[in-house]
C-alpha cells in the first residue's frame, strides 16, 4: 500500500497531503452524518488534560502504559539544550499534565454537577496521544492519530439504542469498503493487574465494548470502538442522578479509515 501521494508517514505520526486531507474530512463528515438527526453539539478539546481528571476516570490504574506525560525544559537547562541541541531527561520537569489519551475523557468533567444533560449528544473531532507499547505502523498504529468522538449521555435504554443505532450504520458503511469488515465484542487493553484481568472480562462477558475490525494489507485493524460505561464517569462527575443517567462513547480512528480506504481502493465520491 502506498500512501507517498497522499500522506508523509513518519514512524508514529502521519501529516496528509490536500488528497490525504481530503478524504480524511470526507470520511469524519459520513460519521458525523450519523447523528445528523439529532440535537447534538459539538465541543472542540485540547491536548492536554490534567492528572486530576485521570484519576476521576481510574486512568492511571487502567492505561498507565498509554499515557504520555507533557513535559517542559527548566529555565536553567537551557543553555545545556542550546549546546547539544537535544532534551535529555535531567532537563524536564513535569506539572501533572498530560497528552489526551481518549476524546472522550474532557467531556465528563464538562458535564459535573449539570442537572439538564438527560438524553443528549456531544461530538468532537480531537487529536488523541496514546503510545501503546510503541508498536507502530505505518497509518494503522500511530501515537498521535485523529479521532471523531461520539459521547451519548442519558437513560440507560436511550444510551444503548442510540448506540446500536450509530453502530449498524458504521457496519453498514465499512461493508461497502470491505465485505470481510466484522462488528466483535472487545476489551480495553488495560495494564495486566489481577483487577484489570476481572474488568476485562466484564466487558467481554456484557457486551459493553464492541469493535469494528476492516481488514488493511491482510490484518484485521480496529476502526472503530463502541463502549458502554454504566455510571463509570457520570457518577465521579456527579452528573448520573443517583444512578439514572449513564453514558456510552463511539470512535471512529479516522487515519485508519483513510488506510482502509486507501487499501481497498474504495471510491468514497460513489458511495
Amino acid at each position: 500500500m502506498c500512501f507517498c501521494n497522499m500522506a508523509y508517514s513518519a514512524d508514529d505520526y502521519v501529516c496528509f497531503y490536500s488528497d490525504g486531507t481530503r478524504l480524511m474530512q470526507s470520511l469524519d463528515n459520513k460519521f458525523k452524518s450519523f447523528i445528523s438527526g439529532l440535537d447534538y453539539k459539538e465541543y472542540h478539546i485540547p491536548a492536554i488534560i490534567d492528572g486530576e481528571v485521570l484519576r476521576k476516570c481510574g486512568y492511571f490504574s487502567s492505561f498507565p502504559h498509554h499515557l504520555t506525560v507533557a513535559a517542559f525544559v527548566r529555565k536553567e537547562c537551557c543553555d545545556d539544550v542550546i549546546a547539544k541541541k537535544t532534551v535529555n531527561k535531567e532537563h524536564l520537569e513535569t506539572a501533572d499534565k498530560y497528552l489526551t489519551p481518549a476524546a472522550c475523557l474532557h467531556i465528563y468533567p464538562m458535564l459535573e454537577g449539570k442537572k439538564d444533560i438527560k438524553n443528549s449528544v456531544i461530538t468532537t473531532k480531537a487529536r488523541v496521544y496514546r503510545f501503546e507499547e510503541g508498536r507502530f505502523k505505518e497509518l494503522t498504529r500511530l501515537w498521535d492519530f485523529t479521532v471523531r468522538e461520539i459521547v451519548i449521555i442519558g437513560e440507560h435504554r436511550y444510551v444503548e439504542e442510540l448506540m446500536t443505532t450509530i453502530r449498524d450504520q458504521a457496519v453498514d458503511f465499512a461493508k461497502k469498503i470491505s465485505v470481510d469488515s466484522e462488528l466483535t465484542t472487545a476489551s480495553d487493553s488495560f495494564y495486566p493487574t489481577r483487577q484489570n484481568i476481572i474488568k476485562s472480562k466484564i466487558q467481554k462477558v456484557n457486551s459493553l465494548k464492541y469493535e469494528l475490525l476492516i481488514p488493511i494489507k491482510d490484518e484485521k485493524v480496529a476502526v472503530a470502538s463502541f463502549n458502554f460505561h454504566d455510571t463509570h464517569f457520570s457518577k465521579p462527575f456527579n452528573f448520573d442522578n443517583e444512578g439514572e443517567i449513564v453514558t456510552g462513547c463511539v470512535g471512529f480512528g479516522l487515519e485508519r479509515w483513510v488506510a482502509a480506504c486507501l487499501d481497498h481502493k474504495f471510491n468514497f465520491s460513489r458511495d
